[in-house]
């Protein structure tokens, strides 16, 4: 019997296992990042995870195979649900990219760089925060959008071309001024637009009247009536699961929105019946007639 049988079929099983974990790997970066990855793209990513097992790095084999189990468990989700997922972790993903790369691992510059080739900088970030890129900027516009059409329910026009390259000349200058921590807050901006673009169209009409009344806007008598009566049907243990329900897909959403409006754009950009257009309240104020302005 060929003794070297067998250490021969192991070689071949472990090999195969390597390239479908770094087959999920890769597929699992390319969602989290955004992009869509060429085949030379790949087949660098697939010569530094050989690197990693090269060299035992047991903390970069880890993730290699933490991801690529993750994205076994969850690839045949909805796509939506996946896209929506992978937007929530970007920003948590590229100042994690950011740090390594700046403490000199190649390998984070790499991905880095290929993110923002699909990404272009808009305006340069500080060591500890992010640069700005575009959807950062149109995912705040339409937070602001929705917070006021569905939430306080005004008929607000969608910013127009106009309105968005406005407030891109806006954040672009402002951006280089933010705290590093601010500049992260402004990055989250694009996973929490998604997140409210998930689940806003899920929620139930009650759910929506809670979450209204939640967020400071004004119910008809005839709402408040509701919900105070599902409120007070809730048992404690219905009411706190409806109260981290609520938590979940709505609140960290506005608290960041909350928390920009006041340290990025003032008090937010909000529609003004009475001079029909957007206004920008506090902070540096960009008319959308290109003038700006300080209050």
């Amino acid at each position: 019997m060929n003794r070297t049988l067998p250490a021969l079929l192991f070689a071949a099983t472990l090999h195969a296992q390597s390239v479908a974990t770094i087959e999920s790997y890769t597929n699992f970066l390319s969602g989290l990042l955004g992009v869509h990855l060429t085949s030379q793209q790949r087949d660098t990513i697939r010569t530094q995870v050989q690197t990693y097992w090269r060299e035992r790095n047991q903390e970069a084999m880890g993730i290699v195979n933490n991801s690529a189990q993750t994205w076994d468990q969850y690839r045949d989700q909805p796509a939506e649900l996946l896209d929506t997922t992978f937007r929530m972790m970007r920003s948590t993903t590229l100042a994690g990219l950011q740090k390594a790369a700046r403490a000199g691992a190649a390998d984070s510059d790499y991905l880095l760089d290929l993110y923002y080739q699909s990404n272009p900088i808009l305006a340069p970030g500080k060591p500890d925060g992010l640069p700005l890129t575009r959807d950062m900027v149109e995912a705040d516009l339409a937070i602001k959008h929705w917070y006021a059409s569905e939430i306080h329910r005004q008929p607000v026009p969608a910013p127009d071309a106009k309105v968005i390259q406005a407030a891109l000349a806006a954040a672009i200058r402002h951006h280089p001024t933010l705290s590093g921590t601010a500049q992260v807050e402004m990055a989250k901006q694009s996973g929490e637009w998604a997140r409210i673009r998930y689940s806003w169209p899920k929620a139930s009409p009650i759910d929506k009247l809670i979450s209204r009344r939640d967020l400071g806007a004004r119910l008809t008598p005839q709402e408040e009536a509701a919900v105070q009566q599902v409120v007070a049907g809730f048992t404690a243990q219905i009411n706190g699961m409806a109260s981290q329900h609520r938590n979940t897909m709505f609140q960290s959403a506005m608290d960041n929105f909350k928390q920009n409006t006041d340290t990025i754009m003032g008090r937010g950009t909000v529609w003004n019946p009475a001079t029909n257009r957007w206004e920008q309240q506090g902070g540096i104020v960009t008319e959308y007639n290109g003038v700006v302005r300080v209050p």
